[in-house]
This record gives structure tokens, sequence and C-alpha cells, in this order.
């Protein structure tokens, strides 16, 4: 099973309650990212069509514990650093 996603998340600063919140931000047309089950493990692909058709998949493997918007949440920094 592979679901598919158009948004990260990203960290904002809300310096009147002194804090921060982690708010989703949607991507570009041009990338999205899908979150499989592959032997028992999870693991998200990042998917860009800028230049070219390219796949990326994360090192990071997550157990089926974790929810998608979890591992969105977790990797959204690495992906915007990466990515973006």
């Amino acid at each position: 099973m592979t679901n598919k996603y158009q948004h990260i998340y990203q960290i904002v600063e809300y310096p009147l309650e002194r804090g921060y919140r982690m708010e989703r931000v949607s991507l570009p047309n041009w990338m999205h990212l899908t979150i499989s089950v592959v032997n028992g493990s999870k693991v998200l692909t990042v998917h860009s069509s800028i230049h070219i058709n390219k796949s990326v998949t994360m090192y990071t493997i997550f157990s089926t514990d974790f929810t998608d918007e979890e591992i969105i949440k977790d990797l959204s920094g690495e992906i915007s650093y990466r990515y973006l």
C-alpha cells in the first residue's frame, strides 16, 4: 500500500506565545511524497519532476507503529533542506 502526500511541516515561531508550532505547508506542484510499507517497515520517497522525473527514497526506515503524519513531520526538515 502506498499513500501520496503533497505537504510537509515547517516550524513557525509565535513570539507572543513564546513558542513554536509545526504548521502544514504545501509542496510545489512538481513534487510529492509517498509512504510505502516495505518488508514490514514504512519508507518515505520524494518524487520530483522539476527537471527530470526522479525518485529518492529517504534512508530512514520507520516501524508501522508510526503514522504517516508523524513520519512526514520527522523528515520535513531534511526534505526542505535537501529538495526545496
